[in-house]
């Protein structure tokens, strides 16, 4: 049915955001001595019971695409998603940091920017799995799992990769931090449907918070020496060697013809998009989000 494949996909990114608002609220005081513990049980609220309720809402005129199954060649797209994630980080993390720049942050505001959401300052292997580890999986799971296979039904290849981009930045709750969870959602959903599989996004994923957990650290320990003055350039560095390093990577993979064209939804974008955003589910979702910006 066409109402619930538009409608559906807008009132589940309503639920986890509601969720994910409403569990920021009370963090400090439900997690105030494990914040670790916190992180992980917020992702699992937010992100699982989204994914389950879209999962089960499939019918023989509603189906889904959740990519569950690992590539038998994974070689193949390993080192190139590796390389990929690694210049998507730095990309996103450069963007983010020029949006902070034009609105006059400061060495501090510059520090938040980076903050792992709830730990603060605290490092072990609970922080590392909830992080690092059950984050990344719960995210996909729902956003290119659920919502791209949701939208790729309607609204083709390239529109449904850019409504998920947009999906994950808003669900991020900050206008500060949108264009780097844009680029990354974008990314993540590119290498979800290029290689038919949802692991490359996982392992993309993975790879992002990882080394947002460590400059995390590293901010923690060297922020009074003056760190960023450093930590700017040697990211320009590192973006500009893993990009010539995607690219020849990329090359690599067009020449193997182990990415998947892309697919067009065969109608106007203009009225894919009215279908997809158009509706009661998308229209409180968006409203939430501009609710909260107006709030903060």
């Amino acid at each position: 049915m066409k109402d619930k494949s538009t409608m559906l996909p807008g009132l589940m990114l309503f639920a986890c955001f509601i969720i994910l608002t409403v569990c920021s609220l009370g963090f400090d005081f439900a997690f105030s001595s494990v914040p670790a513990l916190g992180v992980i049980v917020v992702e699992l609220l937010a992100f699982v019971p989204p994914a389950y309720c879209m999962y089960k809402a499939q019918d023989e005129t509603f189906t889904l695409n959740f990519r569950w199954k690992r590539r038998q060649n994974a070689v193949v797209y390993f080192g190139f998603t590796v390389k990929f994630a690694l210049a998507v980080s730095f990309l996103s993390f450069l963007a983010n940091l020029v949006v902070y720049v034009i609105c006059g942050a400061t060495d501090m505001d510059l520090s938040s920017m980076i903050t792992t959401s709830g730990v603060g300052n605290q490092y072990g292997f609970l922080s590392f799995l909830g992080i690092v580890i059950l984050s990344p999986i719960a995210e996909e799971i729902f956003v290119r799992g659920a919502l791209f296979s949701a939208f790729e039904r309607e609204a083709g290849t390239a529109v449904s990769i850019l409504l998920c981009g947009v999906c994950f930045a808003m669900l991020h709750g900050s206008l500060l931090n949108f264009i780097g969870p844009l680029i990354a959602g974008c990314a993540y959903a590119f290498l979800v449907y290029s290689f038919d599989s949802i692991w490359p996004a996982v392992l993309a994923h993975v790879i992002n918070n990882c080394y947002y957990y460590v400059i995390n650290y590293l901010i923690h320990l060297y922020s009074s020496f003056g760190i960023w003055k450093y930590f700017t350039h040697i990211n320009v560095i590192l973006f500009l060697l893993t990009l010539y390093l995607t690219l020849r990577s990329l090359e690599t993979q067009v020449q193997l013809h182990t990415l998947r064209p892309f697919t067009p939804s065969g109608r106007p974008v203009s009225e894919v998009l009215r279908d997809c955003l158009i509706n009661p589910g998308f229209f409180i979702f968006i409203s939430s989000f501009v609710v909260s910006i107006a709030l903060k």
